[in-house]
This record gives structure tokens, C-alpha cells and sequence, in this order.
């Protein structure tokens, strides 16, 4: 089976809080590649994440041939990813630009509706590496994820269902209650 390099360039200076989590989530099912790092955040990266690749560069850096293998998850691609994108691309690319003129038609979508990083990544994964249709995926909508015996919080993305349940980060539920449990003012 082909194993893909998933890409996130990262713009940000630090790696705290839910996109730590989301990061470590990637880590456990895929090879994961943070670009575009803050030479700083590089050389200091959280232990929960030494395994992931890590670079300063952008993926529009990279040389040409390579950038003709990486494909550009874009809710605005009107071609949904399928299993048959797999034999065309060996990296994918979430978040950042990797743009062309003229275009080179190496966008694809996910779906209507947004979803986390990490859920990206593992539906493109189950996609491409395990050739899984989209349409053959349970998804549950913006859900309900209770955080104590009154307070719920809705998550206003899509996530895949596993074992009936939304597919969320280890350690996203205590996240969400600390942030929960904190004062507005």
C-alpha cells in the first residue's frame, strides 16, 4: 500500500492548545510534514510531536517536480478526492497556497462541509491509502459533545463516526472543558 506524506503548512509561531492535539491525532495514522515553521517553533518543537517532519520552507518553495505530485485539498475544487487520485500525487497539501498560472488542476475537495484538519487528513487518508469513496464514509455534523451534566458544546465541523461516535482527538474533550471552566472577563 503507498504511503502519502500529509503536509500542513503551519503559519503560525507557536503549537499549542487544539492544533497540538489535532498534530499528535495525525501522528498516530499518517507521515506528517509541518512546512513553513518559524525557524524558532523548529528548533523547539513539543515533545508530543518529534515524529512529524518538520521545515521552514513552503511547500511553493519546494522544487517544481515535486510540487506536480502534491495535490491541494480545496473546499472549493469542483473534483471531489477519490481513490484513483492516489497513482497522481504522493504528498497532500492542507492549509497554505500552491498556486500555478496557468492552473494545474491539482485540487480536490472533501465535501460540503468543513472539517478539522486532522479529519481531513484521515479522510483523505482512508481515500487514497485505503481506497474508500467518500460516499462510503459516516460523517456526523456539527455534533453535540457534552461537557459536563448541563453544558454541551457543538463543534461546528464535520467529523467521522467511529464505533457511533464523532472521531475527535485524544484529549480534545478535556481541552474543551478547561477552556469550558475558564472566565469570560
Amino acid at each position: 500500500m503507498k504511503q502519502f506524506t500529509y503536509v500542513i503548512e503551519h503559519m503560525e509561531p507557536e503549537i499549542t492548545g487544539w492544533p497540538e492535539l489535532e498534530y499528535k491525532n495525525m501522528l498516530k495514522h499518517v507521515k506528517l510534514h509541518l512546512s513553513h515553521l518559524d525557524p524558532n517553533l523548529k528548533n523547539n518543537m513539543p515533545e508530543s510531536l518529534k515524529g512529524a517532519q518538520v521545515s521552514t520552507d513552503s511547500v511553493s518553495e519546494w522544487p517544481k517536480e515535486v510540487q506536480q505530485r502534491v495535490l491541494l485539498l480545496d473546499p472549493a475544487s469542483p473534483h471531489e478526492l477519490s481513490p484513483e487520485d492516489a497513482e497522481n500525487y504522493d504528498y497532500l497539501l492542507f492549509g497554505g497556497i500552491l498556486g500555478d498560472d496557468p492552473p494545474q488542476d491539482r485540487t480536490k475537495h472533501l465535501g460540503p462541509k468543513q472539517m478539522t484538519t486532522d479529519t481531513a487528513v484521515l479522510v483523505s487518508q482512508r481515500v487514497l491509502e485505503h481506497g474508500i469513496k467518500l460516499s462510503d464514509l459516516e460523517f456526523v455534523d456539527f455534533p453535540e459533545i457534552p461537557l459536563g451534566k448541563k453544558q454541551t458544546v457543538e463543534l461546528p465541523f464535520r467529523y467521522l463516526v467511529e464505533n457511533g461516535k464523532p472521531k475527535l482527538p485524544d484529549g480534545l474533550l478535556d481541552l474543551l472543558r478547561k477552556q469550558n471552566d475558564e472566565p469570560l472577563f
